[in-house]
C-alpha cells in the first residue's frame, strides 16, 4: 500500500503556512502534522511519499504531472493525504478535485484544525476520508485493521463521524520523525530560519497544547486540531497539556545530531513545562554541540538558573509571546502575566548571549488605544531587542474569540481570507479596521528602520546567505 503526503502549490503569490496555521509563510520550514504520520507509516512497513510543490516551487502543471506519473518518483498512490489549514483550504479543495480527476480511484485523506473544525466542507464523495484531532494512532488502526477512529466520511451520501479514541497520544510512545528519509532529502538543503546560523536546519515538538487562557489564542495546528476535537466531545473544555519526558526529548535530540542537522526550532506553543524538566533536557543535550531556539512564557524565563542552563546547552533564540507592554491588556486579554516579568525575562535572555525574539499582537482588546500601541512601540525601542514581530489579533473560527468578537459586532469579515500580517478583520470603536492596519505598519516602519537598527543586523551578517536570507524574509514580510 503506498501513502503519498502532500504539500500542493499555492493558487496565489502566498504560501499558507501550513504548521503554525495561522499565517503565510516568510520562510519555510518541515510540517511536523505530515511528518509525525509519514513517519508512523515507514516504521509500520508502509511505502511513504512526499511532495512538497512550494518548496520544491513547481506549479500547478508539474505538481499534476507528479500526480499522474507511475514512476517510483511520482504519486501513483492508494492514499494521498493532505494537511489542511484555514490558509490553505482553498488550494486544498481545488487540487483534491484534480487529483481525483487523474486518480479517481485513490482516496484522500484530511487532517489538521480546518477538516477537523468543518469535515463536511472536504467530504464531497465517497472516496475522502477526515481524520479528526491527532491522526497518527488512528491512522494506523484505520490502514491496518479498517478502524474508524475520529474518522468522517461519507455513507449514503450522508455525513458520519465516528468518535475519537477514549485515550489522547503519548508523545513518548510516538516514533521519532524520520527527518532525512530519502524521499525528504532534496528538502533539507532548502530548510531554513534566520535565527540560525548552522545548518541543515529542522524543527522539533515537545508538547501539544497549552495551559494557559489568553483570550485570543489560537495554537498550532497539532495542538488545534486536538484541542477542536476534545472540546466538541467534552463540553467546550481545553484538552489537557501533553508532554513529552526529558528523556524522549534528549534522545531525539541525539536522533537529529545523527541524521546530520545542526540547529532546530522547537516549535511547542510553550517549551519549558516545569524547572527540573528543562535543568534534565539542558544538561542532557550540552555537549551536543547544536544551535536550538524555543518559544516560552516570559515568567518562565525569570530564573536565572533556567536561562544559565539553557544558553550552556546552545540555545540561542528564544520566541516570546509578550502581546503587550500595558499591564491593564495583559489582566483583559487573561495573558496571566506581569510586565516585570518580560523585563526580567529579556534582560536575563540578553545576559546570557540568548537573543529574545517578542511577539507583539495590536488589538486584543477592545479598550485599547492608537496611543497605547505607539507607547508599546517606543517601550520596545528603549527594550534593545533585536527582532520583533507584530501582528493584528485575528479571532480564527472555532476559537473563544472569534464567538466574543462576532457577538459584540467586532467581527467585520467572516471569510477564510484572514492575514494577522497585514490584514484587520475586527473593528473595534476605538479602534477601526484601517487604524489597525495602519498602526501595524507604522510599528514595523517606526521600530526598523531607525539607522541603529539597520546597522546592527548589518553586523549579524557572517557571509552573503545570511544577507540574502534576510532580504527573502523582509520582502515576504513587507508583502504581507
Amino acid at each position: 500500500m503506498k501513502i503519498t503526503f502532500l504539500e500542493p502549490p499555492p493558487l496565489g503569490k502566498k504560501t499558507p503556512e501550513r504548521f503554525a496555521g495561522c499565517s503565510y509563510e516568510l520562510y519555510h520550514f518541515p510540517d511536523l502534522a505530515n511528518l509525525y504520520p509519514f513517519s508512523y507509516l515507514y516504521e509500520e512497513g508502509f511505502d511513504v511519499n512526499y511532495i512538497d510543490a512550494s518548496l520544491e516551487r513547481i506549479d500547478e502543471k508539474g505538481f499534476l504531472n507528479r500526480i499522474k506519473d507511475g514512476s517510483e518518483t511520482s504519486s501513483g498512490a492508494d492514499y494521498f493525504v493532505i494537511h489542511s489549514v484555514i490558509l490553505s483550504k482553498k488550494t486544498d479543495l481545488y487540487y483534491l478535485k484534480k487529483i481525483q480527476e487523474i486518480r479517481p480511484l485513490s482516496k484522500i485523506i484530511f487532517h489538521g484544525p480546518e477538516p477537523t473544525r468543518v469535515p463536511e466542507e472536504y467530504l464531497i464523495n465517497k472516496n475522502i476520508l477526515v481524520f479528526r484531532g491527532e491522526i497518527e494512532k488512528n491512522l494506523i488502526s484505520y490502514l491496518k485493521e479498517g478502524k474508524c477512529r475520529g474518522v468522517s466520511y461519507l455513507n449514503n451520501g450522508r455525513a458520519v463521524h465516528e468518535p475519537p479514541p477514549e485515550r489522547p497520544v503519548n508523545l513518548d510512545e510516538l516514533p521519532f520523525p524520520f527527518r532525512n528519509h530519502h524521499v525528504l532529502q532534496p528538502y533539507i538543503k532548502n530548510y531554513f530560519n534566520p535565527k540560525f546560523r548552522k545548518m541543515p536546519h529542522t524543527i522539533m515538538m515537545t508538547s501539544r497544547g497549552c495551559a494557559f487562557r489568553c483570550l485570543f489564542c489560537v495554537p498550532n495546528s497539532i495542538s488545534f486540531a486536538r484541542e477542536l476535537e476534545y472540546m466538541r466531545y467534552n463540553n467546550g473544555k481545553k484538552p489537557p497539556v501533553q508532554i513529552a519526558s526529558a528523556k524522549r526529548v534528549i534522545e531525539e535530540f541525539n536522533a537529529i545530531k545523527r541524521q546530520g542537522f545542526n540547529s532546530v526550532m522547537i516549535v511547542d506553543d510553550q517549551f519549558l513545562w516545569g524547572r527540573e524538566r528543562t535543568l534534565e533536557i539542558c544538561r542532557g543535550i550540552k555537549g551536543f554541540e547544536m544551535e536550538w531556539g524555543c518559544l516560552s512564557r516570559a515568567d518562565f524565563l525569570t530564573d536565572e538558573e533556567v536561562v544559565s542552563a539553557m544558553a550552556e546547552a546552545g540555545c540561542v533564540s528564544v520566541d516570546i509571546g509578550v502581546e503587550n507592554l500595558n499591564q491593564e491588556v495583559l489582566n483583559y486579554i487573561q495573558k496571566d502575566l506581569k510586565v516585570e516579568d518580560i523585563y526580567t525575562s529579556v534582560s536575563l535572555l540578553k545576559k546570557y548571549g540568548i537573543e529574545p525574539k517578542l511577539n507583539i499582537m495590536f488589538g486584543t482588546s477592545q479598550y485599547e488605544t492608537a496611543q497605547d500601541i505607539k507607547d508599546t512601540v517606543e517601550k520596545l525601542k528603549i527594550l534593545d531587542v533585536k527582532n520583533i514581530m507584530f501582528s493584528i489579533a485575528t479571532p480564527f473560527k472555532g476559537t473563544k474569540f472569534y464567538n466574543f468578537c462576532k457577538e459584540k459586532s467586532y467581527l467585520i469579515d467572516e471569510t477564510d481570507e484572514i492575514n494577522p500580517l497585514g490584514k484587520s478583520i475586527i473593528s473595534y470603536p476605538s479602534l477601526s479596521k484601517k487604524e489597525l492596519e495602519e498602526l501595524e505598519r507604522y510599528a514595523y516602519r517606526s521600530f526598523y528602520l531607525r539607522p541603529k537598527m539597520i546597522m546592527a543586523r548589518i553586523k549579524t551578517y557572517h557571509g552573503v546567505r545570511d544577507f540574502l536570507n534576510d532580504i527573502r524574509v523582509a520582502i515576504n514580510l513587507f508583502k504581507h
